[in-house]
């Protein structure tokens, strides 16, 4: 079957894709069947001109789906666990009323316009090259690279608040 052919042509691009993203060969495996398991039902509903690009915005979807389920939970167990001897404790870094560096980090990504966030993520959490970049979001260079400065600028002014 031609589905097949392209699941196996793929899997370690979508494997390789998911585990850049959740940082964890268990998680990225899981990430990537559950992906795979629901392709068949996914490419009826869409029209597809570019496979391999859509195939990888499937992936960082469900995998940036994953990171903020992951999110969520931790949150719901710091407010479970909000007993005054774990308030007290040195390692809770919320004393000051800041949030972590990477909660805002995140939440600066998250606030870019939808171009600039795709073209971060990919360049420097998924680390992939300005070509790679578009030839899988469908920009051009200069499009790419106009985005990428413009999203480090504005990261940069939402950091320093």
């Amino acid at each position: 079957m031609a589905l097949n052919k392209l699941l196996d042509r793929y899997l370690s691009k979508v494997y390789y894709v998911a585990l850049g993203i959740l940082k964890s060969p268990v998680e990225a495996q899981d990430a990537s069947m559950e992906v795979l398991a629901k392709l068949q039902e996914n490419l009826s509903k869409y029209p597809i001109t570019n496979f391999s690009s859509w195939l990888i915005k499937v992936v960082r979807s469900h995998c940036f789906r994953i990171l903020k389920d992951r999110l969520k939970t931790r949150t719901s167990e710091l407010k479970e666990n909000n007993a005054p001897a774990f308030m007290e404790s040195p390692s809770f870094d919320a004393l000051d009323g800041k949030t972590s560096d990477t909660e805002q980090l995140s939440k600066a990504v998250n606030e870019l316009k939808e171009e600039q966030n795709r073209c971060i993520v990919a360049f420097y959490f998924q680390g992939l090259s300005y070509q790679e970049i578009v030839e899988e979001e469908g920009f051009t260079l200069n499009e790419v690279k106009s985005h990428i400065q413009n999203g480090k600028r504005n990261l940069r002014l939402q950091l320093t608040k």
